[in-house]
């Protein structure tokens, strides 16, 4: 094996270092599909290029059906892996009829008298292929976040090497298996083979790994008994809407406390209070609109943010409620055991902040519980209060949140 040759290896030790950086990243979050479908991909690149450049004949019908159905089968993978990194449908049907047809036509091509050049021609254009259907299926990723630029930058640089530069040097030169190392193709093609693997292995590292901390922020924001927002998130997310809102649109915080949850805990254990607290924040879930917010602010106690509702909207809300609460049943208590809640409302006013609002509704709530609990309490409606509106008006804001239309700053 000449120097051309050892050189021509940068490829398959590239894509088998991407290959194990993947396979660690499944390893270790074994709900990553992504990167499972990354790492099977770059280790077909490495068994379909070390075949073809140095195990195999490259004249043979065994190396050209082989080599193709590595490269067609890591290139599927590869595209797929990427639609579902970024929540987008596969063109399974099309991907799938190009990658077979290119293993077919490596066989019609190898029996035919065509040359070796004429052979990678076709296979690359081809290939090439699928990744122009990818690239227009992925159109606009770039949009979500710097990883999508990054890693759809590499996915054109991979479709010209396959439809643009790899044609030119082929039509340019002569390939053919005795002087295959020695062509300008050859040097061409490892050399921008090696940056467009080193681009897309770059690009996809980068995704898996935003992706893991997406998830470990979305683990860290969400309360693990009941899902929804931790005390953190629920604050940050009502500060973000009380520095959105002008204050012309009314807007309510309620806070939840379970009655006598303490005797629940020491009369019938901690596996039943945690079954009360999981059940019940999955109640209140499922009550809220897409619009509100809702956190479990610690221990028994849950909080909603009711944006475009009044005093008069949350105490039906808070009504609706208490009386659907009264009636859950729960595995781990008794079924005459009926568990309460006491609720404390505070409005917004025009230029009322959360830091304001809260221990107003605080307030509020422990006046009901003073009063005998599974109650409802109402802070003292502001004079400036805002006007009701329908949910059907807000608006989503790009961090998934929503605020009325005409209440963003301007």
């Amino acid at each position: 094996m000449d120097q051309a040759a050892v050189i021509g290896l940068t490829v398959p030790v590239v894509a088998g270092c991407m290959c194990a950086i993947f396979l660690s990243f499944w390893y270790y979050n074994r709900e990553d599909r992504s990167a499972l479908r990354f790492a099977t991909a770059f280790f077909l690149a490495v068994t379909g290029f070390s075949a073809n450049h140095y195990i195999l004949d490259k004249d043979t019908l065994a190396n050209a059906i082989f080599h193709n159905a590595c490269y067609s089968g890591g290139l599927y993978l590869l595209l797929d892996g990427i639609h579902l990194a970024f929540s987008r449908k596969t063109p399974v049907g099309t991907l799938g009829t190009i990658g077979i047809g290119s293993v077919i036509a490596a066989v019609i091509i190898q029996l035919s008298p065509a040359d070796l050049g004429q052979r990678v021609l076709w296979i690359n254009t081809l290939q090439g292929c699928m990744l122009l259907v990818a690239t227009a299926s992925l159109w606009g990723i770039w949009r979500s976040n710097w990883t999508g630029t990054a890693t759809y930058a590499a996915l054109i640089l991979c479709a010209i090497n396959m439809v643009v530069v790899a044609p030119y040097n082929i039509v340019n030169s002569f390939v053919s298996g005795d002087v295959f190392f020695q062509t300008a193709y050859w040097a061409t093609m490892n050399m921008v083979t090696t940056l467009s693997v080193t681009a897309m292995g770059g690009a996809l590292v980068a995704v898996c790994v935003m992706q893991r901390l997406a998830d470990l922020r979305e683990d860290a924001d969400h309360d693990y008994l009941t899902g929804l927002k931790t005390r953190r998130a629920f604050e940050e997310a009502a500060r973000y809407y009380c520095d959105a809102r002008s204050g012309e649109v009314a807007a309510t915080l309620i806070i939840i406390d379970i009655d006598h949850f303490k005797t629940i805990n020491d009369e019938h254990g901690h596996v039943a209070g945690d079954q009360v607290i999981g059940r019940i924040g999955a109640f209140l879930n499922a009550q809220t609109r897409s619009s509100d917010v809702a956190g479990r602010m610690g221990g028994e106690e849950f909080c909603l943010l009711l944006p475009g509702t009044d005093t008069a909207g949350a105490r039906q809300l808070a009504a609706r409620l208490r009386a659907k609460l009264s009636n859950l049943t729960f595995d781990a208590l008794p079924e005459t055991l009926r568990v309460t809640a006491s609720f404390g409302i505070a409005e917004f006013g025009r230029r009322t902040a959360f830091a304001d609002a809260y221990p107003m509704a605080d307030a509020a709530l422990y006046s009901a519980k003073t009063r005998g609990r599974d109650r409802i309490v109402c802070a003292p409606a502001p004079e400036d209060a805002g006007r009701p509106i329908r949910r059907e008006r807000f608006k989503a804001l790009p961090d998934g949140s929503r605020v009325p239309v005409g209440q963003l700053a301007s």
